[in-house]
């Protein structure tokens, strides 16, 4: 006689919700990428109409960093989900992300005698005016709590206040400005306050620029009392980490005063953009050494791969650029005329050199993070799994059953 056995119903409590809500942002932010791509490479690659940006180079690297943000905050987020820090991660490349590709559908949508449709209006002054200050507040956010998640005391959270309140006052003083978006000048402002209001934006705008500017300062100070309060062991985890902050405050501060506060030419503007997104860059760069080399979390193993992978992303995706540029500009000298095998030329090279670029960065990977010296787990016994302690304990009954062999110590 048979009797049949059923699975327990799979019940709600059963689901992972962190992993899949980790997951669905990490694959937001990789899907608006390879949208923007798309978008891009229809539009030749040529460079959107933002103010302050005369070259392809920063949008690759506003690809990288999307993806490198998004890919440090799922790992964080599905291996420590309590930890505020890989969901704030994870913000930030999404909406590094979704910035682009709203440039590029902005780019796909201009013409001379035609409005864009209020959607992506929208969406285009929430990219001008709101992108960069809550990017400012959540990266200070990492500032005050890496890499615990928690603040040193409950003090340090009002530098955390201190630059949100400030980031709205910068949102509302440049968000209401009738003489276009910050970052599309061309583009109207549908939210273009009233004639009597205009007088009091300027003055809000500075007070808010000078409340980011004070909370960022102090959030970058917070790492820095971190680091000289940490034991060794701590302190080699957060050097990196403590280096890639102080930089992108340097860099990222000035430019974030010149944008809303002083009145810059295009030249100086795109050289503190580009200096503030390679600082940017580093960030989850640093994270990754100190997780790789120093075991922070203890997940090293992880992330060899993101730190493979995602760099790999990022040097296809920019010579994919660069190689249908080159490849177009040959077609042009050579026939006078475009062509869209540019595209199919680079797609076969790129493919080609897919996995002899894998194997670069694996090598380079494992020669420059591989641990310096052995995991805790190896000095201390009491850490091994139950298999290994049983294992050590019968090698200790085989010694001591040996005569003349000293008992192991």
């Amino acid at each position: 006689m048979k009797i049949a056995v059923f699975a327990r119903p799979r019940q709600v409590s059963d689901i992972n919700w962190p992993w899949l809500a980790a997951t669905a942002l990490l694959g937001a932010s990789v899907v608006s990428v390879f949208a923007g791509i798309v978008l891009w490479a229809g539009q030749r690659f040529q460079t959107p109409p933002v103010s302050f940006i005369n070259s392809q180079l920063v949008f690759v690297a506003e690809m990288f960093y999307a993806v490198a943000y998004a890919g440090m905050g799922w790992l964080l987020a599905t291996r420590l989900p309590r930890n505020v820090l890989g969901w704030v991660f994870q913000v930030l490349g999404l909406a590094m992300a979704a910035q682009l590709l709203v440039t590029f559908l902005v780019q796909e949508g201009h013409e001379a005698f035609r409005q864009l449709s209020y959607p992506l209006l929208v969406a285009a002054w929430i990219s001008s005016s709101a992108h960069l200050p809550m990017l400012a507040v959540l990266t200070n956010v990492v500032f005050l709590r890496f890499p615990t998640g928690r603040p040193l005391t409950p003090r340090w959270r009002g530098a955390g206040w201190l630059a949100f309140i400030g980031a709205l006052l910068v949102i509302a003083g440049m968000g209401l400005q009738a003489s276009g978006l910050t970052w599309y000048p061309s583009l109207t402002n549908v939210f273009a306050a009233p004639f009597a209001w205009r007088p009091l934006l300027g003055p809000i705008t500075l007070l808010g620029l000078s409340m980011l500017v004070v909370g960022v300062t102090i959030g970058t100070a917070s790492i820095v009392v971190r680091y000289h309060r940490s034991n060794d062991r701590e302190r080699a985890q957060l050097r990196w980490i403590a280096v890639a902050v102080v930089l992108l405050a340097v860099a990222g501060v000035p430019f974030v005063v010149v944008r809303y506060g002083l009145q810059a030419d295009y030249a100086t503007g795109h050289f503190l953009l580009a200096t503030a997104l390679v600082a940017g860059c580093l960030l989850p760069l640093a994270a990754a050494v100190a997780i790789l080399h120093h075991r922070l979390y203890d997940i090293d193993i992880i992330l060899n791969r993101a730190l493979v992978y995602i760099p790999l992303t990022g040097i296809l995706g920019g010579l994919y650029a660069a190689g249908v540029a080159l490849f177009q500009r040959l077609f042009v000298a050579v026939t006078g005329d475009r062509s869209d095998a540019a595209v199919v030329i680079t797609t076969l090279v790129l493919a080609g050199m897919f996995t002899p670029a894998k194997n670069g960065l694996q090598n380079f990977v494992d020669r420059r993070f591989k641990p310096s010296g052995p995991h805790p787990i190896d000095h201390h016994p009491d850490l091994h799994t139950v298999e290994q302690r049983l294992a050590r304990l019968e090698q200790r009954l085989q010694q001591l059953e040996v005569p003349g062999q000293p008992p192991p110590d």
